[in-house]
């Protein structure tokens, strides 16, 4: 023992920063708490920051409320002026009254200020909160759950930055206690996450916000709250209306354009289903701005309406390395001609592609996986759905492309063949579902030239007989002399 205690203090900080990372859950936290309990030196380097956290559960098999009654009354005795980021995590079933009571009696809200707490994340499973539609809940009048709550937990813990409600489960008291809370600590906050959709009655957030998720379902999100886009580094935007208005995002030196300068990531998932049977164009009063993101290194575009591109149509990514769009057409459009820098990781997702298409698909995914500057280690990925075209592999030029999916669509036999040995960067290709004509299968060209493609899965169409499917899983192989892993079903 000796010999470990005159290990070099920068020793003790190093093994100690492989073990202290940030819990996840309760359990983690406590067995954080154990390493306390090792000796007087790792009691002195690791409490900052075992109590720098302070994790909540009401989940079946974790602790006792009254053990953890006990445990947070000692920590708010003895270390409360350490505790920076306070989790509360709900993954059984509880009222909304006894939920929040439960955490006010742990908190003491009202009674202990934690005054160094900046970060608070409540995060509440499918199920667990229920909630009745008589005015009592469990004895307790639910306005009053809802009106005392957000003001007990604001004056105990006012100095909160970082506010992270994660609630799957949404009837109108969790999403209006919610609402409560957000409103209490927006206007301060630098950083917001809300994965429900909540009513903000605040009339501009924080000009520090660099972080912000929003679900914007409801009627009254179609306008934001004032944003400073300069500020902004993240912003994440789920289930964005049609009519969904942009001018919230302020940006003062340039008029008619919103100038996001330090935004690194951006996700828009759009109100509108690829399933369906008709896209919608966005309103065309959101064009009335355009959208600038200069330091923009990660896009994700999930159902991209019909021409959302027009909202991007001046932008430029200098910085951008990793791209994933799934929707209509347009999103190929609007980054085709848009990306000014080698991009490692490009995923297109295209659904319902009809014959009409057929001349925009070639051009727009020909730019794409034929041009784009992609370099080094870098995936290049192609998803098609719903085909309603016959693809020709005479009119496709994806040279870059390093995976292609096709899912939902009838492909034949001979041009998968055909793609394979054309697509010389071509590592992965997958087709479900792939028709085999018995007659046309020794009229294949065969070649045995492939210098990458290692993994191929097909699925062939259910009238497909057994000795048909041999045979073109044995052309395969002879045709790909690289290939590694062939997967058939």
């Amino acid at each position: 023992m000796a010999e470990f205690y005159s290990l070099p203090l920068y020793i003790h900080k190093l093994i100690l920063s492989f073990v202290l990372e940030r819990a996840e859950s309760l359990r983690e936290w406590h067995q954080h708490l154990a390493i306390l309990s090792v000796c007087l030196v790792w009691r002195r380097l690791a409490l900052p920051a075992v109590f720098s956290q302070l994790h909540i559960d009401f989940s079946p098999g974790t602790f006792t409320l009254k053990q953890q009654l006990l445990l947070v009354r000692c920590v708010a005795s003895f270390h409360r002026h350490l505790v920076k980021h306070i989790a509360i995590a709900l993954t059984q079933q509880l009222s909304l009254s006894t939920f929040a009571s439960n955490i006010a009696a742990i908190l003491q809200l009202g009674k202990v200020h934690w005054l160094n707490a900046q970060s608070l994340l409540i995060y509440a499973a499918k199920d667990t909160i229920k909630a009745y539609d008589n005015v009592y809940d469990d004895g307790h009048s639910i306005d009053k759950v809802l009106t005392a709550f957000p003001v007990d937990l604001y004056k105990s813990m006012p100095q909160i930055a970082q506010l992270k409600m994660h609630l799957v489960e949404e009837n109108r008291y969790t999403l209006a206690l919610t609402s409560s809370i957000v409103n209490r600590y927006a206007a301060r906050l630098t950083w917001l996450e809300c994965t429900v959709p909540i009513a903000l009655t605040i009339r501009h957030f924080s000009a520090q916000l660099s972080r912000l998720v929003l679900d914007v379902r409801s009627a009254g999100m179609q306008h934001l709250p004032s944003v400073c886009a300069k500020s902004l580094r993240i912003l994440e935007l789920y289930e964005v209306p049609e009519c969904f208005s942009w001018n919230s995002f302020r940006c003062e030196t340039t008029p008619g354009r919103i100038v996001f300068g330090r935004l690194r990531e951006l996700i828009l998932s759009f109100d509108f289903s690829v399933g369906s049977k008709k896209l919608e164009p966005m309103a065309l009063s959101s064009y009335s701005l355009q959208l600038h993101f200069p330091q923009l290194q990660r896009l994700v575009i999930v159902d991209c309406p019909l021409n959302c591109h027009a909202l991007f149509a001046d932008s430029h990514y200098a910085c951008l390395r990793s791209v994933h769009i799934s929707g209509w057409l347009s999103a190929a459009d609007m980054f085709a001609q848009a990306a000014a820098s080698p991009i490692d990781e490009l995923r297109i997702q295209m659904s319902r592609v009809g014959a009409i298409d057929s001349s925009r698909f070639y051009s727009a995914t020909n730019r794409l996986f034929g041009t784009a500057d992609m370099q080094g280690s870098h995936v290049a990925e192609l998803s098609l759905s719903a085909l309603e075209l016959d693809l020709d592999p005479q009119m496709v030029e994806w040279w870059q492309l390093s995976r292609l999916n096709i899912v939902d669509s009838s492909v034949p036999f001979g041009t998968v063949l055909a793609l394979a040995n054309k697509l010389l960067n071509l590592q992965s290709l997958c087709v479900y579902t792939c028709t085999v004509a018995d007659d046309g299968l020794n009229q294949l060209e065969q070649h045995n030239s492939h210098p990458k493609l290692t993994t191929v899965s097909i699925g062939f169409a259910p009238h497909t007989s057994q000795n048909c499917s041999k045979q073109a899983q044995n052309i395969l192989r002879a045709s790909i002399g690289s290939l590694c892993n062939l997967h058939v079903s």
